[in-house]
C-alpha cells in the first residue's frame, strides 16, 4: 500500500473540512429574531422581503409608542429600541446636576469609546456645565436636566430635554416646575416616563446579607435607629410617642440623641455607607418618608434590606403592591395604637423565629412588581434615560 506523505494528508482534510462547513452554510436558512405580539418570533432572512420588513417594522414601532405598565413590556420596549436603533450612537450632556450629584457620576463605567458599560444603547453621558447655546451642547441628542427657565429656541431641531424629580410635590412643589415644559420627565411615580425609583443596589445581593443576630442583644438595648434630615408633622408626633415605650437611636437632626461618632467604625465611609453603617447596628429601622405620596419610597426604606435589618415603615399609600414580600416589612399603621407596635418590637427582639420570619423574603421569589421598580430604577437609571432618548429619535425619524 503506498503511504502518501502526511503534510498531503493534512491538505485533503483541510479541504475537506472547508466544503462541509460551506455546503452547511449553503443549506442553513438564517433566521432573525424580533418582537410581535408579547412573543419573540423568529423569521428567515430568506423569506423577509421589503414589504415583510417594512410591515413588521411598523408593528415594532407602533408597540413603541405604547406606555409600559409591567415589566416584560419595559424589556421589549428596551429589546425594540436597541433593534430599530442599530447600534447608533448617541450622546446625553448633563447640564445642572440638582438631583445628580459627582457622587452619582462616581459609579458610572465607561468603556473605551466613552459610551456607558452595560448599556444597550452606545451612549454618551458626560457632564458639560456652560452656556446652553454652546455650539458643543447643540451636537448633543439630549440635555439632562436642562434649566427649563431657558428658550427652546436655544436649542436645535430634534434635541431632547430632559428632567430628572426625586422630590415628591406633596414635600417640594417648587421642584415641579417646569415638569410639562421637557421632553422626557422621569421622577419616582410610575406615571413618568421612564420611572426611576430610589433602588440603588442590584437587589440579588441582598439575598446574601445575614439577617442581624437579636441573640447577641445585650439587656436593655436599644432596638430602633431612626436618621432623618428634616421635622415633619408625622415624625414630630410619632418619635416622641414611641420613645414613651421604648428607646429609640436617632441620629439626624430630627430628635438627635446619638452622635455619629458611638460607632467610630462607621465614620468616613461617604454619605450612604456611614448611615448604612450605623443602621446595621440596631435590629429595627424607622423609615418614616417625608409624605404619603403615591410611588414616593426611597433609601430610607430600599437601603435597610442590603444592612440585615427589618424596617418599620410609614410612606406611599400604595407601597404594599411593590414590596419583595409582603413580610419584609413591618407596618406602622398595622397597629391600634404606638404601644401595641412597642409591644410587638420586643417580642420580635425576644423570639428569634419570630423576628427570622422577616427575613425568610430572601430566599423567596421576588414580587413582579418589585422587579419592575429595580428594573427602572437609580441603578439603571442612566441607560434607561439613553434608551428614551433613541426611542423618541426612532419615533421621530418615522413620523
Amino acid at each position: 500500500m503506498i503511504q502518501m506523505p502526511r503534510i498531503k494528508l493534512y491538505i485533503i482534510y483541510a479541504i475537506i473540512a472547508f466544503l462541509a462547513v460551506t455546503l452547511l452554510l449553503l443549506t442553513t436558512q438564517k433566521r432573525t429574531t424580533i418582537i410581535l405580539n408579547n412573543e419573540l418570533s423568529e423569521i428567515s432572512i430568506d423569506k423577509l422581503d421589503d414589504s415583510l420588513i417594512m410591515n413588521n417594522t411598523k408593528l415594532l414601532i407602533d408597540k413603541l409608542k405604547i406606555k409600559p405598565t409591567s415589566l416584560i413590556e419595559w424589556k421589549q420596549r428596551h429589546y425594540i429600541t436597541k433593534y430599530l436603533n442599530n447600534n447608533k450612537k448617541l450622546k446625553i450632556y448633563i447640564t445642572y446636576g440638582s438631583w445628580y450629584t459627582n457622587e452619582d457620576f462616581r459609579r458610572l463605567t465607561y468603556n473605551f469609546d466613552g459610551t456607558l458599560a452595560d448599556c444597550d444603547i452606545p451612549c454618551i453621558w458626560k457632564q458639560a456645565n456652560y452656556d446652553i447655546a454652546s455650539s458643543e451642547l447643540e451636537t448633543a441628542d439630549a440635555l439632562f436636566n436642562v434649566d427649563t427657565s431657558q428658550s427652546r429656541k436655544t436649542l436645535r431641531e430634534g434635541q431632547k430635554t430632559i428632567k430628572l424629580t426625586i422630590e415628591p410635590k406633596t414635600h417640594c412643589p417648587g421642584c415641579h416646575y417646569g415638569d410639562d415644559l421637557v421632553d422626557i420627565y422621569s421622577s419616582f411615580c410610575e406615571e413618568s416616563d421612564p420611572p426611576t425609583s430610589y433602588v440603588r443596589d442590584d437587589h440579588e445581593i441582598w439575598r446574601t446579607i445575614q439577617p442581624f443576630d437579636i441573640t447577641k442583644l445585650p439587656p436593655n438595648s436599644t432596638l430602633v435607629s431612626f436618621v432623618a434630615s428634616h421635622m415633619t408633622e408625622h415624625r414630630k408626633t410619632f418619635i416622641p410617642s414611641l420613645q414613651d415605650h421604648m428607646s429609640v437611636a436617632s441620629f439626624g437632626y430630627v430628635y438627635q440623641n446619638t452622635p455619629w461618632n458611638h460607632y467610630p467604625e462607621c465614620l468616613n465611609l461617604g454619605k450612604f455607607e456611614t448611615k448604612n453603617c450605623v443602621v446595621s447596628k440596631y435590629p429595627f429601622y424607622l423609615a418614616l418618608e417625608s409624605c404619603q405620596e403615591k410611588d414616593y419610597s426611597t433609601e430610607k426604606l430600599w437601603n435597610t434590606f442590603k444592612v440585615g435589618v427589618v424596617p418599620i415603615i410609614w410612606g406611599a399609600p400604595n407601597v404594599r403592591s411593590y414590596l419583595p414580600h409582603p413580610k419584609s416589612v413591618i407596618f406602622i399603621e398595622d397597629f391600634s395604637d404606638v404601644e401595641e407596635l412597642a409591644n410587638y418590637l420586643k417580642y420580635l427582639a425576644k423570639n428569634e423565629t419570630a423576628y427570622l420570619e422577616y427575613h425568610k423574603w430572601k430566599t423567596m421569589k421576588f414580587s413582579d412588581e418589585f422587579e419592575k421598580k429595580s428594573y427602572m430604577s437609580m441603578r439603571n437609571m442612566e441607560c434607561n434615560i439613553c434608551k428614551e432618548v433613541a426611542r423618541q429619535r426612532i419615533l421621530d425619524e418615522w413620523s
